[in-house]
């Protein structure tokens, strides 16, 4: 009686998170060229997944959860590198503050803040983890 108690258990649990883990997005393979600016960034998802979660950087577009590319156009598809608007591509990746979301140089300030060794490699413009 109590391992088929403990099945039906087993069975309703799994029942109810099959449709949260379905609607997990596909994470794209490493190597993501993010190539819009002078000095091109590879992006590894691997290496960012600690415990972010994917609404932490992409965002909310017409009220849906939008995994798109930030240079995509309608987002932020403004290369000029003064355009502090929200549709600065330079913006997104490097404000340090003042921003909804999460970006590259916030988040690696903050990492770097943590961990004083990692600076150099995680906030130069040249010469980094980002920029070699």
């Amino acid at each position: 009686m109590k391992k088929c108690i403990l099945g039906a258990f087993a069975l309703l649990i799994l029942a109810l998170a099959l449709p949260a883990l379905a609607a997990q997005p596909d994470v794209p393979a490493d190597g993501l060229k993010l190539n819009k600016t002078k000095q091109p960034v590879t992006f590894n998802h691997s290496t960012h997944k600690t415990d972010m979660k994917c609404g932490d950087c992409h965002h909310v577009v017409d009220g849906k959860e939008n995994f798109g590319k930030c240079g995509d156009a309608g987002c932020h598809d403004s290369l000029d590198r003064k355009d502090t608007s929200v549709k600065g591509y330079y913006r997104a990746m490097h404000a340090k503050s003042g921003t909804k979301f999460v970006t590259c140089a916030s988040c690696h300030g903050q990492v770097a803040e943590k961990s004083p060794d990692k600076k150099k490699e995680l906030t130069a413009c040249k010469q980094s983890k980002c920029h070699p």
